[in-house]
C-alpha cells in the first residue's frame, strides 16, 4: 500500500496572551502601525490595561525643553529635544509644541504646556494627540499668571490625571510670595476645584525648584526655618488631595570651603529626592552634590543616595538622574552625561559623553524632564465642558514663526540640492573613469511638512553643508581636468575625421586612384596584433 502523506497541524492564530506579550515590548511607533494589521491587534493596543502594561516596560529618557527666547539678536521658538534608548537626540521638531509654549510637567508620556492663551494644553508627544483646557477663571486673561504655577501628575490608586494650579495670594507682588489655595482639575471633569492648604506655602520655592510627581503624589519645597536646610517637603496626595509636611534629614552645611547650598527636588527610581548643591568659595568651577531619597514616607526617613564631587559642571533642573546616568551642562554650550559608578565618586571629565551642543540657546531657558513614549489616549477626556479650542493663533507664531519655518525648510532644500549635485558629480566622474570621494549623506524622507528639522539638527546640517562645500574644490578640479582632456581627445578625433573626409573628396574629383601596395607590417609590432 502506498504511504499516505501526513498532514501538518497549523495554528490558526496565536493565543491573545502571547500576542500581548510580543506587542507590549514594541516601541510606540511600531505599535501605531500594528493597529492597522487587524481588528484584534487594534483592540489590544487600544486597551487601557495594555497601555499601562506598556508603560511599565518603557525606560525613561531625558526630554530637554528650550523655551522661546532671544540670543545674540536672534529669536528662537519653544522646542523639545527627545533622546532615544541609545541616548541619541531627536532630529525632528515636535508638531504639538507651538513656538509660544512653556512646559510645566511630563507624566506617562503626556506633557502639560502653558502659553499666554486662555488655555493650557495636554499633549501626547508620541501620538500627536492634544487637547486644550480652559484656565481657572481668575487667571484666564491675567498677566500675573506663570507657567511655574502649574503642574501635572497621575494617581495610580484612582487611575486619574490631575492638573494643579498654585493660586498666588494677594501679596504676590512682593518678593517671594505665598499661596494658600491649590486649584485642581481632574481630566474629564467639568470644572476646577479649590483645595485650601493648612498653612501659607512659599510660592518662591515652587517657582525656583519646581514640582515632581512620584508614587501617586505631588512634591515641592517650602520654607521651614526650624530645619538646617531651611526647607521642608510638601506632599500632596492625588488620591485624597490632602497635603502633608515632610521634614528633611538633619544635615550640617557648615564646611567653610563651600558656600550655602542650592536645593533641587527631583524624582529618582519613582521616589522623591532632594539634592543640595554646594560650590567652592575659592572657585565656582568645582563643587559637591548630595542627593537624599525619601525611603519611608510614614516614618519620614531619608537615605543618602549619592555623594558626587563635581568639576566645572552643573546639574540639569529639575531632573538630572536617569537610571544609571547623571546629566549635566557646562554652562556655555554643552550637555553631557556620566555613568553613576557608585554611591560616592568624583566626576571624571575624561569619561564624559557629550549629548548635544545647545548654543546659541541660553541654558536659563532650558528645563529637563523624564519622558517615556506612551499610548495614553486623550479622546476619553475630550467631552468635558472645560475642553475647548483656542480662538486664534497668537503672538510669536504670527510674527516670527513663518520666517523661522522658511529658514528651516531652506536648509533642508539646500541639503537635498547638495546631495543631488554630489550624485551627478559621481555619475560624471564614473563616465570619464575618474575616482572621486564625496560623502554627503542622503537627507531623510520628507514624511510631512510639519516634521521639520529641530534647531539642533538644523545647526548640525548647516555646518555639515558648509564643510562639504569647502571640500568640493579638489573633486571638481579633478573632474574639470578630466573633462578638458576628454574634450581635447574629442576635438582631435573630429579634426581627423574632417581631414579624412576632405582627402576622400579630393580623390573622388581626381578620378580613381591606383590600388595601394600592401605594406609589410613593421618589425616593431608582432604580426599577431594585426587584423585582416
Amino acid at each position: 500500500m502506498a504511504m499516505q502523506p501526513t498532514k501538518k497541524k497549523r495554528v490558526a492564530s496565536l493565543p491573545q496572551d502571547i500576542i500581548e506579550l510580543v506587542l507590549v515590548r514594541l516601541p510606540v511607533s511600531n505599535l501605531l502601525r500594528c493597529r492597522v494589521v487587524c481588528k484584534q491587534w487594534d483592540g489590544i493596543i487600544r486597551d487601557p490595561q495594555f497601555t499601562m502594561a506598556h508603560l511599565r516596560h518603557a525606560q525613561p529618557r531625558p526630554l530637554l525643553f528650550f523655551q522661546r527666547g532671544e540670543t545674540y539678536g536672534k529669536s528662537f521658538p519653544s522646542e523639545a529635544v527627545l533622546f532615544d534608548e541609545a541616548w541619541l537626540p531627536s532630529t525632528r521638531g515636535v508638531p504639538v509644541i507651538e513656538p509660544d509654549d512653556f512646559m510645566c510637567a511630563s507624566c506617562n508620556g503626556l506633557v502639560c504646556l502653558y502659553s499666554d492663551k486662555s488655555t493650557i494644553k495636554i499633549a501626547n508627544l508620541a501620538t500627536g494627540e492634544s487637547m486644550h483646557l480652559a484656565k481657572p477663571v481668575k487667571y484666564k486673561h491675567s498677566m500675573d499668571d506663570h507657567s511655574s504655577f502649574y503642574s501635572f501628575g497621575f494617581s495610580p490608586a484612582t487611575n486619574e490625571y490631575k492638573v494643579l494650579h498654585f493660586l498666588p495670594g494677594e501679596e504676590r507682588h512682593h518678593v517671594g510670595g505665598s499661596f494658600s489655595v491649590i486649584q485642581v482639575y481632574t481630566l474629564g471633569d467639568e470644572k476646577w476645584r479649590d483645595v485650601r492648604t493648612e498653612q501659607a506655602l512659599s510660592l518662591f520655592c515652587v517657582k525656583q525648584t519646581g514640582v515632581v510627581n512620584a508614587d501617586g503624589a505631588m512634591y515641592w519645597l517650602t520654607k521651614d526655618e526650624e530645619s538646617s536646610w531651611r526647607r521642608a517637603v510638601v506632599s500632596f496626595d492625588l488620591r485624597d488631595e490632602r497635603q502633608k509636611l515632610i521634614r528633611l534629614p538633619e544635615v550640617i552645611f557648615a564646611d567653610p570651603a563651600f558656600g550655602n547650598p542650592l536645593y533641587r527636588i527631583t524624582e529618582i527610581d519613582s521616589k522623591v529626592s532632594v539634592a543640595a548643591v554646594q560650590a567652592r568659595r575659592d572657585s565656582g568651577l568645582a563643587g559637591r552634590l548630595h542627593v537624599w531619597t525619601l525611603d519611608n514616607k510614614v516614618k519620614q526617613s531619608w537615605i543618602l543616595k549619592h555623594s558626587i564631587e563635581l568639576s566645572a559642571l552643573y546639574i540639569l533642573r529639575p531632573h538630572f538622574i536617569y537610571g544609571d546616568k547623571i546629566a549635566m551642562h557646562s554652562g556655555n554650550d554643552g550637555i553631557y552625561c556620566h555613568e553613576l559608578t557608585s554611591q560616592k565618586f568624583t566626576i571624571d571629565v575624561t569619561k564624559l559623553a557629550k549629548l548635544l551642543d545647545f548654543s546659541p540657546r541660553w541654558i536659563g531657558h532650558m528645563q529637563s524632564y523624564m519622558y517615556v513614549k506612551s499610548l495614553v489616549r486623550l479622546d476619553a477626556y475630550k467631552k468635558a465642558g472645560i475642553v475647548c479650542t483656542p480662538r486664534r493663533k497668537e503672538g510669536w507664531r504670527l510674527k516670527k514663526w513663518e520666517a523661522w519655518e522658511h529658514e528651516r525648510s531652506e536648509v533642508e532644500e539646500l541639503w537635498r540640492a547638495g546631495h543631488g549635485i554630489q550624485q551627478r558629480m559621481h555619475e560624471l566622474a564614473r563616465m570619464m573613469g575618474v575616482a572621486i570621494s564625496l560623502n554627503l549623506p542622503a537627507p531623510p524622507d520628507q514624511d510631512s511638512p510639519l516634521r521639520r528639522l529641530n534647531w539642533v539638527e538644523q545647526r548640525r546640517v548647516a555646518n555639515m553643508l558648509k564643510s562639504h562645500l569647502e571640500g568640493l574644490d579638489a573633486p571638481w578640479a579633478v573632474i574639470a581636468q578630466a573633462a578638458d582632456a576628454a574634450c581635447g581627445e574629442k576635438k582631435k578625433m573630429t579634426l581627423a575625421a574632417d581631414h579624412a573626409k576632405q582627402r576622400k573628396g579630393e580623390e573622388s574629383e581626381a578620378g580613381p586612384s591606383r590600388p595601394k601596395r600592401k605594406r609589410k607590417p613593421s618589425s616593431r609590432f608582432d604580426s599577431s596584433t594585426w587584423t585582416t
